[in-house]
């Protein structure tokens, strides 16, 4: 009897390992012909990433990406996108950000361990559930507790990394200074398909992740996705390890759209229009984060 147990045992791990080994060589193989950024970090990010790993030259971009027309293609129009999305595009710096995320439920308790290591590592640093800036469905409609973003962009030298127009956005949190989100955006093309590409330095790794432009539903909005309607290919979430870059069973979505203002007062006398957007991420098909962005241009 314990002779047949070992055995069922071992042949279940053995079939285990298989099927892992399996699937780690399809995750290698997606991500091999990828395009995709080599920098990582060591035990700490930070704001000053750019500056202690000395990857930044002089030049100081203001945009996450140089000119929005470079994303037109047959079933993508720049023209329909409305010119303030476009704008905050080629324009970033210039907009203040607030933001709050929804971590969904079954996902709280990971993300209140997770969110302990990503504050000393100041990167991916959000706020833990019940903390300020975390809502959950039933206080989603809270005006409190939103949470200001700083930003500021470093190009970073081609010989570091070698995709389009990489630069680095360094975003810290208005109140304590922290580094929130450190992120170097590229982009690459193929088969004359242009597509952006951001790489999130993590201990001696990166999260990488190819996204898609695409139009959205609401008038003038644009999304950004890692798969589209049965899509395959670059757009994806990957790590790029020292062994390696391994695509992940992950997805991300950002969509942006414009908002007119409702009120006004003496002091909000700029442009009458601000943006909202989303940042929503799925493992395995489950959807576990939700960041909402308030975005307003500030006033020159």
């Amino acid at each position: 009897m314990n002779r047949r147990l070992v055995a069922v045992v071992s042949g279940a791990i053995g079939l285990a390992a298989a099927i892992l080994a399996t699937r780690l060589r399809c995750a290698r193989r997606r991500a091999a012909n990828v395009p995709l950024s080599p920098l990582t970090a060591g035990r700490h990010v930070g704001a000053d990433w750019v500056e202690r790993t000395g990857v930044g030259t002089d030049d100081r971009p203001v945009g996450e990406m140089d000119d929005f027309d470079a994303l037109a293609r047959p079933d993508f129009d720049p023209e329909r996108v409305d010119p303030a999305v476009r704008r905050f595009y080629e324009r970033t710096s210039e907009y203040d950000l607030q933001y709050r995320v929804r971590w969904e439920r079954g996902f709280r308790l990971g993300a209140a361990v997770a969110t302990r290591f990503t504050s000393r590592l100041e990167q991916l640093n959000l706020p833990a559930p019940g903390e300020r800036g975390s809502v959950t469905g039933d206080d989603s409609t809270d005006e409190h507790g939103w949470r200001g973003l700083r930003s500021r962009f470093v190009a970073v030298d081609p010989d570091a990394d070698a995709r389009a127009e990489a630069r680095a956005w360094v975003r810290t949190d208005t109140d304590t200074g922290e580094g929130v989100f450190v992120a170097v955006y590229g982009a690459h093309e193929r088969d004359d398909e242009r597509f952006v590409n951001i790489a999130v330095p993590l201990p001696w790794t990166n999260l990488s992740t190819v996204l898609r432009v695409e139009h959205h539903d609401r008038p003038g909005s644009v999304r950004l996705a890692t798969a589209g309607d049965g899509e395959v290919g670059d757009p994806g979430l990957y790590l790029v390890t020292p062994v390696g870059a391994f695509a992940l069973p992950m997805e991300q979505r950002f969509q942006v759209w414009p908002v007119e203002r409702e009120t006004r007062t003496a002091r909000d006398d700029g442009p009458t229009t601000s943006l909202r957007a989303t940042h929503e991420m799925w493992v395995l098909g489950q959807r576990f984060l939700v960041v909402e962005y308030r975005i307003r241009r500030r006033e020159e």
